[in-house]
């Protein structure tokens, strides 16, 4: 079947959102996220678009993007590919790295601009893996420095005020705001939802397990394999949706697992063991 054609925004801007095939997590370590960085500025100066926000969370990233020569596709490939081909070598791995296609939502205003930015901002908050203002892999605090080798900020900063020591006043006290749109469930599927950092929950596996590389383990026996996901699940602060992002291995099997670790006796009406 044919892929259909993307609709193009009226004034060349979009949301892009690339994730890990299965949602795992394809940004391990900070040499990882750098190296997206650079072909990021690679393929921005090739293809001259404008960079308004980005953030790299550990299975996804989310782009903001000005693209005045109708080239997106272009840009998502270079990017896609020449990232997938630095992980599968890193990591001794074979296939896709990414979830199909990247997804594209076109932005048609100002004002939902201005939110959609702030949206890319806050995920880390709403993640649960660190502060907005404070997380190093995303551009917020490219708006706050003079000068920015990536990030077009100026565009952004004078939507707020001419200005720009005003509009970065405006800028910060916008993202301290609540959003009309947190509701917005096409958003909030790519969100991550869990307590422990997958950063933390890697260092565990490996310097418990003596496993450095994070993709072997979908190379186990299927008993080794097992036994280190039960000990991923006896981690307080996991879920069976982290491990299974982290690892590679399917939900369905990391379920059953869990669910023979699960004593009989919680299985009942009332959850009460016999003594």
């Amino acid at each position: 079947m044919a892929r259909i054609a993307r609709v193009c925004s009226s004034i060349n801007l979009y949301h892009i959102i690339i994730r890990g095939i299965n949602k795992q997590d394809i940004f391990i370590d900070d040499q990882d996220k750098n190296k997206f960085m650079k072909e990021l500025a690679k393929a921005k100066e090739k293809f001259n678009f404008k960079l308004y926000a980005y953030v790299i969370m550990p299975n996804h990233v989310h782009l903001v993007i000005k693209d005045e020569n109708a080239e997106i596709s272009k840009i998502m490939h270079r990017i896609q590919l020449t990232y997938s081909e630095y992980l599968n070598l890193k990591y001794d791995r074979v296939g896709h790295v990414f979830q199909g296609r990247f997804i594209s939502k076109n932005i048609e205003d100002m004002e939902y601009l201005k939110w959609v930015i702030r949206y890319v901002h806050l995920n880390p908050d709403k993640a649960g893996i660190g502060s907005y203002n404070q997380y190093k892999w995303s551009s917020y605090n490219e708006y706050d420095k003079s000068h920015s080798n990536i990030v077009d900020k100026l565009d952004i900063l004078k939507l707020f005020n001419e200005d720009i020591n005003t509009a970065v006043v405006l800028f910060e006290e916008f993202h301290r705001e609540k959003s009309k749109y947190t509701q917005d469930k096409e958003y909030l599927e790519f969100e991550i939802q869990s307590k422990l950092e997958d950063e933390t929950l890697i260092k565990i596996i490996n310097e418990d397990t003596k496993i450095q590389n994070i993709y072997d383990i979908q190379k186990l026996n299927t008993k080794y394999r097992d036994e280190i996901l039960k000990q991923l699940l006896s981690i307080q602060g996991t879920t069976i949706a982290q491990i299974s992002r982290i690892t590679g291995i399917s939900v369905k099997i990391i379920e059953r697992i869990k669910n023979r670790l699960v004593p009989k006796c919680l299985k009942t009406s009332n959850g009460i063991c016999p003594q």
